[in-house]
């Protein structure tokens, strides 16, 4: 691979960062270790990035740009539908999307929500892939994945890094494909002078209420794509708009807080008012033992 392939790799696209920055072209963020309040400002070129996060190392140590260079070409799909997308909304029409439309976005929502190395990474230890791995693997592979371990820790590290890496750029399986093909999309449009926030992960699930009622509050996982604009999916089909209140999408950045290690908008205050929101990740590892013994 050549050595001039980009090293600095964005784990939530410049594409939709860019759909947040302030009248200058920046974006304010704070990330956990600075103080509360301590808000900052940068281009999107210098956020939720880290180098060669998804580059794949083999034992010589030539570097695999493949995956980064994939993502890519799927974000040059995406950002011309989103944009459009958005376009559409903000002139309060509700977009017609045919199929080609559908699995585009399905597949965009798909790896996005599996672009997280770097953010599951800061709280999977390696003893919990060693649990994993030795809940998935025959007692073969587990005996073998011990005797290389004991052989050449560096190296069974590098090789547990590279399946980590590979398996964002999976193919979504053909019958997540069909079921999500039978689910219908909720827009979520933030009132004025409100905003969403980006963080860690690009997606997040809040309990809201558009009536402002406690009593009512429902649970919606949503993906913001613009300040004014979340997604997300539901069970009836086509395509819907939901009018949030200010309550509603306060909500909604307050549970993307708590799971990020950074987190980045275009309100300085609105930032500073979120870094007191206490760091409160989802244990990826209780869920995935749960989902695996069919617990809900």
């Amino acid at each position: 691979m050549s050595n001039n392939a980009p090293h600095r790799h964005h784990y939530v696209p410049c594409m939709v960062q860019r759909n947040f920055t302030n009248e200058n072209g920046g974006l304010h963020f704070w990330r956990r270790g600075f103080r509360i309040g301590d808000v900052r400002v940068t281009k999107p070129s210098n956020l939720f990035v880290e180098d060669h996060l998804y580059t794949i190392v083999d034992k010589n140590g030539v570097r695999d740009h493949s995956i980064e260079h994939w993502f890519g070409r799927l974000e040059t799909l995406a950002a011309p539908f989103i944009q459009e997308f958005l376009n559409i909304v903000r002139h309060g029409m509700t977009p017609i999307m045919n199929r080609t439309h559908w699995d585009l976005w399905h597949t965009y929502v798909y790896h996005a929500q599996k672009r997280s190395v770097a953010w599951h990474k800061r709280f999977v230890k390696e003893e919990d892939l060693f649990a994993v791995i030795k809940e998935i693997a025959s007692e073969q592979q587990w005996i073998e994945h011990i005797k290389a371990w004991e052989t050449d820790s560096k190296d069974t590290l590098r090789e547990m890094n590279n399946a980590r890496i590979a398996a964002q750029a999976d193919p979504m399986p053909d019958e997540m494909m069909e079921e999500l093909r039978n689910l219908g999309l909720v827009i979520y449009v933030a009132p004025p002078k409100t905003s969403f926030i980006l963080g860690d992960d690009m997606s997040g699930d809040a309990f809201i209420s558009s009536r402002g009622e406690i009593t009512d509050a429902r649970r919606v996982q949503f993906m913001p794509i613009a300040p004014d604009v979340a997604v997300g999916y539901c069970d009836t089909r086509g395509v819907h708009t939901d009018h949030l209140t200010v309550m509603d999408v306060r909500r909604m950045n307050e549970a993307m807080a708590k799971q990020s290690y950074l987190i980045a908008g275009r309100s300085k205050a609105q930032i500073a008012s979120l870094s007191r929101i206490p760091y409160d990740p989802p244990d990826i590892m209780k869920g995935y033992f749960k989902s695996r013994d069919g617990a809900p």
